[in-house]
């Protein structure tokens, strides 16, 4: 079981690093996909251009590291929860937006964005607790070999 988690961990990782890699190909149409929600405004969603895609492709590699598990879930699924959040206002106004996920322009659908987007903080919370019920393995490291 724990081989097909792990496969399934990476799957994860790859799809967040997949996304921060097309979003800092093209920087800004990310920034204007920021923009459009209209939450914040310059320089604000300048920075978050810049900064959130570097954020994913680290923590999706970290997922993948047996000792950032927990972090780098906590970070994925936390930014997935703050997507989803503005995903929602954005659709209770009736905003036409692109959410900018994939690096993409098209329109979203919104049911089925926060439904997917549901899924994924589902995923990353499942990978937190799996990884908090693991011993760990620094503190592991510390301590006196037995004989």
């Amino acid at each position: 079981m724990s081989a097909v988690l792990f496969v399934i961990r990476l799957g994860y990782g790859a799809l967040f690093i997949w996304s921060g890699i097309a979003k800092l190909k093209d920087p800004i149409s990310f920034a204007d996909a920021v923009r459009n929600f209209q939450i914040v405004g310059d320089p604000f969603a300048a920075a978050a251009a810049l900064f959130i895609p570097w954020v994913e492709v680290f923590a999706g590699i970290g997922i993948m590291w047996d000792r950032l598990v927990r972090g780098s879930a906590a970070v994925l699924a936390g930014s997935v929860a703050v997507f989803t959040v503005a995903i929602v206002i954005a659709w209770t106004r009736g905003l036409d937006i692109s959410c900018g996920c994939f690096g993409g322009t098209g329109e979203i659908d919104y049911p089925v964005k926060v439904a997917q987007n549901v899924v994924l903080i589902a995923a990353g919370c499942f990978f937190w607790w799996k990884a908090a019920q693991q011993p760990d393995a620094i503190s592991d490291l510390s301590a006196e070999p037995q004989a």
